[in-house]
């Protein structure tokens, strides 16, 4: 069951960059870089930086020092978002922040 926080001190890059991490994790099991999640956000490497400090400060994610791809939700089934969401915001289905293209295969 996913657990809903609604948190007004946040901004909108927070919300971007802990759906992205989440989408991550819950897609591919693993985290992405400070890069990928700045290619993936549309917000500059610096906001994504300051972002990342300000959700580990308030306990949403864990983002050891000095190691990369290591940043992960401290609850995977929680989302995010500054307002009360309204009730039809569950039937449409989540941003998308990651696509992987599928390799063509040469035979």
């Amino acid at each position: 069951m996913t657990k809903h926080t609604v948190d007004p001190t946040l901004r909108e890059p927070h919300i971007a960059v802990y759906d992205a991490l989440r989408e991550a994790w819950n897609e591919y099991g693993f985290s992405p870089s400070k890069i990928e999640l700045r290619n993936a956000t549309h917000y500059s490497i610096t906001t994504v930086n300051k972002v990342v400090k300000d959700l580990k400060a308030k306990g949403y994610i864990t983002a050891p020092k000095f190691q990369v791809r290591q940043m992960k939700p401290t609850d995977l089934d929680r989302t995010l978002s500054i307002a009360p969401l309204p009730p039809w915001e569950a039937l449409t289905p989540p941003r998308k922040y990651f696509v992987l293209e599928k390799r063509k295969t040469h035979r």
